[in-house]
């Protein structure tokens, strides 16, 4: 009992609101996490549904997308374990801004917005913390739509593909493995580019030695390299 409850406050500490607090701090929070599993391909929200739970994920992949009413779906993120995803939905009552799929068997870990907000009221310095680690969201958003504006197709392609080395990468020798079965549809949906685009894209990154790719495994080979070319392409590394 006690190594699951340590699992699960190490677990809340690696959500941004929750980092700068100590384990005892974090315990009563942590003992009020509920054990949700997925089925691969099952939704675990839909765009709309109404909110109130963080999920972090324990163990599997979850997707986060959005989709327009004509059926097109633009793929936000994979997040895997030790990601989360719904904090918008400890914060107000708003209904949920994307929809969220278990991608493989899936755990999760999940808090309801009254008991962060019931720890918010009694704890003023870390309603503070909240304030700032929203602060931080906001700028990486904004860096996102910069991305969207200023960076032409091969610059948001590596941009990406950085992204998912940080997140889901393996170092190997041979290079950083991303540890995802990604599709050439994926990647588009993700750059915000058509499939036939993405695909000319590899090839370029694959010709100079830049990716390799077998089947939906990739591997980035030259890291400096995609870093390079979004500095040519006006964005900022990071």
């Amino acid at each position: 009992m006690s190594r699951q409850k340590n699992h699960a406050a190490q677990a809340l500490q690696a959500v941004p609101f929750f980092t700068k607090l100590s384990q005892d701090e974090v315990n009563p929070l942590a003992q009020r996490l509920i054990l949700r599993r997925f089925n691969a391909g099952q939704i675990i929200f839909h765009h709309g549904d109404p909110g109130g739970l963080l999920y972090i994920i324990s163990k599997g992949k979850v997707k986060i997308s959005h989709s327009t009413p004509d059926g097109q779906e633009a793929l936000l993120a994979i997040l895997g374990a030790g990601d989360f995803f719904g904090e918008l939905a400890l914060l107000d009552n708003s209904p949920r801004s994307a929809t969220a799929e278990a991608l493989a068997p899936t755990e999760t870990l999940t808090l309801h917005r009254d008991q962060f907000r019931h720890f918010l009221g009694e704890n003023p310095d870390f309603a503070m913390h909240v304030l700032q680690t929203m602060a931080e969201h906001i700028r990486r958003l904004n860096s996102q739509l910069s991305d969207i504006f200023f960076l032409d197709l091969p610059g948001r392609l590596a941009r990406t593909l950085l992204r998912l080395c940080d997140q889901h990468g393996r170092q190997t020798e041979e290079g950083i493995v991303i540890e995802l079965a990604l599709t050439q549809t994926d990647l588009a949906e993700m750059v915000g580019a058509t499939r036939v685009s993405i695909n000319k894209a590899l090839g370029r990154f694959r010709r100079a030695k830049w990716v390799k790719l077998q089947g939906r495994r990739l591997t980035v080979l030259n890291r400096e390299a995609l870093a390079n070319l979004i500095q040519l392409s006006g964005g900022a590394v990071g």
